[in-house]
């Protein structure tokens, strides 16, 4: 009597077993999930990979290692040393003597190009950040010209059709904005010497308040994941000159080749 006792409340054991399992935590029917032996919860998919676009370049080019690694062993985030411009390559170097550019200063990844600041460009949400984005002084004299580079740059563009893309359209919009320029900063006159895809180089006045001029010589050049700005800018009085007059550079090339180069060097990912 004993072993049938333990036997029927073995079965009665299995059986409440049974009818639990065919439910899940919550008290609720599993329906097809169950009948098909499919997991009854499945992990919902984060907002960003079901959006067909990043808001902006940086958050497209996140999921690329060549975006997301550091650019220097042990500094994330920053841009190696041979970015850099050769300051004999520069324009007026004979003159003004033109120092290597640094110290770097990070701008941060909404850190704006110079040109933008002077003509109070605003970028729209899509190409509101950059990966990294650096800033450096060439030198430069009170009443003469000052020389500044700035990189906008996403790292390698090696690998990633992405970044290469998302480089091309920012290199789009710094143009536009340049020649825009007389629209957001009142009085400002913009002459473009050249331009293509990859470059843009353009003369700019700007007016000021108490009656001062800031003159700029603007080159933009555009090479895989990186884009380089050179400013040439000169803080003048009313009607006042820079010390050393302006020369325009006699090989155009040379001076983009000087400038967009070193980043993809650097990032070794020339083609």
């Amino acid at each position: 009597m004993r072993s049938l006792r333990l036997a029927a409340a073995t079965v009665a054991c299995l059986s409440a077993v049974a009818l639990l399992s065919a439910c899940d935590p919550e008290g609720t029917d599993t329906g097809d999930s169950a009948a098909s032996g499919a997991p009854s919860a499945v992990p919902s998919t984060p907002a960003a990979a079901k959006s067909p676009a990043a808001k902006s370049p940086a958050a497209k080019t996140s999921a690329t290692p060549a975006a997301t690694s550091p650019a220097t062993p042990g500094k994330a985030g920053r841009l190696p040393a041979g970015v850099w411009v050769d300051p004999k390559a520069v324009p007026l170097n004979a003159a003004l003597h033109w120092r290597a550019p640094g110290p770097a200063k990070v701008l941060g990844e909404q850190g704006k190009l110079q040109i933008e600041t002077l003509c109070h460009t605003r970028r729209d949400e899509y190409h509101a950040e950059v990966a990294m984005v650096e800033t450096a002084s060439l030198g430069g004299a009170s009443g003469d010209w000052k020389a500044d580079e700035t990189i906008a740059s996403y790292g390698s563009g090696a690998d990633s059709s992405g970044v290469i893309q998302t480089t091309y359209a920012l290199m789009g919009v710094f143009a536009q904005g340049v020649k825009d320029c007389a629209a957001t900063a009142p009085g400002a006159k913009v002459t473009v010497v050249a331009e293509d895809v990859d470059h843009l180089f353009a003369d700019v006045t700007l007016p000021q308040a108490d009656g001062s001029t800031v003159v700029v010589h603007e080159f933009l050049v555009s090479n895989r994941g990186s884009i380089a700005e050179l400013t040439l800018r000169a803080d003048l009085p009313a009607g006042a000159r820079p010390k050393t007059a302006w020369t325009a550079p006699a090989d155009r090339q040379a001076l983009s080749d000087a400038l967009g180069k070193p980043a993809c060097t650097a990032f070794k990912d020339c083609v």
